[in-house]
This record gives C-alpha cells, sequence and structure tokens, in this order.
C-alpha cells in the first residue's frame, strides 16, 4: 500500500511540474502567475505528503520524540520493545 500511494505522489509532483511548464508558455500576467501558483502548490503539497509518508513508514523506529504518530492512520505507534 505505501508503494502505490508514493508512486501516486510522484505522478502528481510529476503533473505539478507539467502545470508549472506550461505556465511559463502564456504571456498574459494573471494567467502566467495563478499558473504557477498551481504547479507549485502540486508540487510541494505532494513533497510534503511524501514526507509524511517515509515518517509513517518509520512507525516505531522513533520520531517526534519516541513516538511517532500517522496523520493517515491515526493511530500511535507499537510499543519499541526493549
Amino acid at each position: 500500500m505505501m508503494g502505490t500511494g508514493t508512486a501516486a505522489l510522484l505522478v502528481s509532483a510529476a503533473a505539478g511540474y507539467w502545470v508549472l511548464e506550461r505556465a511559463q508558455t502564456h504571456t498574459t500576467g494573471a494567467l502566467k502567475r495563478v499558473g504557477q501558483f498551481i504547479g507549485w502548490a502540486i508540487i510541494l503539497s505532494s513533497f510534503f505528503c511524501l514526507v509524511l509518508c517515509a515518517q509513517c513508514a518509520g512507525q516505531g523506529k522513533g520520531g517526534y520524540g519516541g513516538k511517532s504518530w500517522c496523520p493517515f492512520t491515526k493511530s500511535a505507534p507499537p510499543p519499541v520493545q526493549p
């Protein structure tokens, strides 16, 4: 499941880059700025979600002072065995 979500986020980042590239072809100032904003928003949100997915994958291995919380599953990590 983690691999599918990661692949989808990478595809969405590529789509954001495509939107950003398409915005560069416009000569109208407002349309160009809106396209750039949307492109960057898609790229940044994709990478932010990738970071959250990586943090969720590392549950139980530390993070946030030894306690990890996944915003996708909203579950606490399993207890760490000494």
